[in-house]
C-alpha cells in the first residue's frame, strides 16, 4: 500500500515536470514569434484575392478581408542585371562587348537593359509625334536600286589629228600667182592653190612632148622593138610629171595642144580650212617646202578631263552629251573613243615649273556638219555612268558624313530613332550605295537628321557622364 502511494506521488511529479517544460516551451515560442513579428519589416500589403494589387498601408478589400502583409524576406530576390555592353567613360560612341580599361586606366562603364524596355544603343533619340511633325522628320525605306551618276566636266574642241594635211610641192621654182591669199579659207579637192614657174618643169614638159610625138610616129611601126622603145620613153616622161604632182588632166591637155606652159597650176587634193599659209607671190620655194596647212573640220575631237575617283566608271564606247555654253539647247551626242593612259600636267611659265594634275584626259569623236563647233571652243560634257546594279541604297540626305565615319538614323518605331554607323560605297545621283550597316526594308531618316545627330551626341555625352 505504501509502495503504491509512493509510485503515484512520483508519477505526479513526472507529469508536473513535463507539463512545466511544455508550458515553458509554449511561452518561449509565443514570445519568439511576437519578437519576430516585431523585428521583421513589412514591405507592403497585398490584396488577399489579387496579389497584383498592393497597398503601402494596412487596409481591407471589398469583402472586408484584411490585406496580407509582405515582409522583406518574402519579397522575390532582385534579378541580377546583365550588362549588354561596356562604354568608354569619356567617349560614349566607343563600346566593347567585354570589360576593359581605357587609355587612362579608367574602367569602361557597363550598360544594362532597362526594366521593361528594349535594348537601346547609346545616342538613341526619342521624339514625340508632335515634335516629329514640327521639325519635319521624313523617312524612306532602304531598297535595292540600279544607281547611276552624271559626271559633268568641261570639254575643249580640237581638230581630228587624222584630218590634218600639209600642202607642198616636189619641184622648186617661183610663185607666179597665189589663189589662196588668206588663212581660214575653205578649199576643196580640185581647187586652185597657186601657179609656179619652174625651169625643171618646163624641161620636163618639152621632153614629154618630144616623147609623145615620137610615139605617135612609130606606134604603127612593123618593128616591135621600135614601138616598145618609144612607148617606154613616153611612159618615163609621164611618170616624171606625176612625181611632181602633175595631174592626168594636165598631162592630157599637154598631149592635146602640145603647148609648153611657163607656169604649172598646183591644185588642192583635200577638203578643209587653210589654217596656216607659208607662201606669198614672188617667193622662191624649194622642193618639199610647206606651202599650206589644211584641217578638215567636218569631224572634230572633244577633250574632257575627269577626276581620279571617277575613272573606274569611265569606259570606251560610252555616250555623252556635248552642250555648247552659248547654246544649251543644242545637244550633240558623242562616244568616248580613247582614255589616255597618264595624268596631265600644267606648265607654270611665270614660276618655271611643271605641276602634276590629278585628272585624266578622255577623248570624244564628234561629227561637225556645217562647222558649228569651232576649234578651241569650250563645251559642257555630261556623261551618265552606272555606279552599281541592284545595290542596297539610301538617299544621300540620309547619310551624315563626319569625315571619319558615316551615320544614318534608323526608325525603330514609337518615336525612337537609333544612330547606326554604315559603310557607304559609291555615290550616285541622289543616293548612296550601302555596303554594310542597314538591312533592306529598314526605314532611315532623310530629313531633320542633323537635328537628331546633335540631340544624339548630347544624350550620349550625358549618358557617359552619368555612368562615370
Amino acid at each position: 500500500m505504501v509502495l503504491i502511494l509512493a509510485g503515484i506521488v512520483i508519477g505526479l511529479g513526472v507529469l508536473n515536470k513535463e507539463y512545466i517544460i511544455s508550458l515553458l516551451q509554449f511561452k518561449t515560442g509565443e514570445r519568439s514569434q511576437e519578437a519576430e513579428k516585431t523585428e521583421r519589416k513589412v514591405l507592403f500589403y497585398r490584396h488577399p484575392m489579387n496579389p497584383a494589387v498592393t497597398s503601402p498601408a494596412p487596409k481591407k478589400d471589398e469583402m472586408g478581408m484584411d490585406y496580407i502583409p509582405v515582409y522583406e524576406e518574402e519579397a522575390p530576390a532582385k534579378e541580377e542585371r546583365k550588362a549588354l555592353f561596356y562604354r568608354h567613360p569619356m567617349n560614349p560612341t566607343v563600346t566593347s562587348p567585354t570589360p576593359q580599361k581605357d587609355e587612362m586606366g579608367m574602367d569602361y562603364i557597363p550598360v544594362y537593359k532597362e526594366e521593361g524596355g528594349a535594348e537601346e544603343v547609346p545616342g538613341t533619340v526619342r521624339i514625340s509625334p508632335e515634335k516629329i511633325q514640327k521639325i519635319g522628320v521624313k523617312i524612306e525605306e532602304v531598297r535595292r536600286r540600279t544607281l547611276t551618276r552624271t559626271i559633268r566636266t568641261v570639254g575643249r574642241v580640237d581638230h581630228d589629228e587624222s584630218r590634218v594635211f600639209d600642202v607642198n610641192t616636189k619641184i622648186g621654182g617661183w610663185v607666179e600667182r597665189l589663189y589662196v591669199a588668206r588663212t581660214d579659207e575653205m578649199v576643196h579637192p580640185g581647187a586652185k592653190l597657186l601657179e609656179i614657174y619652174s625651169p625643171d618643169l618646163i624641161s620636163a614638159q618639152e621632153e614629154y612632148i618630144l616623147a609623145y610625138k615620137a610615139f605617135e610616129r612609130v606606134k604603127d611601126s612593123p618593128y616591135p622593138e621600135v614601138r616598145r622603145g618609144a612607148e617606154s620613153l613616153l611612159e618615163g616622161g609621164r611618170q616624171r610629171l606625176k612625181y611632181w604632182d602633175i595631174s592626168d588632166d594636165q598631162i592630157k591637155r599637154l598631149e592635146g595642144d602640145g603647148l609648153i606652159k611657163k607656169t604649172m597650176t598646183i591644185y588642192s587634193n583635200v577638203h578643209g580650212i587653210v589654217t596656216e599659209k607659208m607662201v606669198i607671190e614672188g617667193m622662191r620655194i624649194e622642193p618639199g617646202s610647206l606651202l599650206f596647212k589644211v584641217i578638215d573640220h567636218s569631224q572634230v575631237w572633244v577633250y574632257g578631263e575627269v577626276y581620279e575617283n571617277e575613272l573606274p566608271f569611265i569606259k570606251i564606247g560610252q555616250e555623252a552629251k556635248i552642250l555648247p555654253s552659248y547654246a544649251p539647247a543644242e545637244v550633240y551626242t558623242a562616244v568616248i573613243s580613247h582614255i589616255y593612259t597618264h595624268f596631265g600636267s600644267v606648265r607654270h611659265e611665270e614660276r618655271g615649273m611643271t605641276e602634276e594634275v590629278r585628272t585624266a584626259k578622255i577623248r570624244f569623236e564628234l561629227p561637225n556638219p556645217g562647222h558649228q563647233l569651232k576649234l578651241g571652243q569650250y563645251v559642257n560634257v555630261e556623261l551618265v555612268v552606272e555606279v552599281a546594279a541592284n545595290a542596297l541604297s539610301v538617299p544621300s540626305s540620309a547619310v551624315i558624313d563626319t569625315g571619319t565615319r558615316q551615320v544614318v538614323f534608323v526608325d525603330k518605331g514609337d518615336g525612337r530613332f537609333e544612330p547606326r554607323e554604315v559603310k557607304a560605297g559609291g555615290q550616285a545621283d541622289g543616293y548612296y550605295q550601302i555596303i554594310s550597316g542597314v538591312e533592306e526594308g529598314e526605314n532611315v531618316v532623310i530629313s531633320a537628321n542633323f537635328l537628331m545627330d546633335s540631340e544624339s551626341s548630347f544624350r550620349a555625352a550625358l549618358q557617359g557622364m552619368k555612368g562615370h
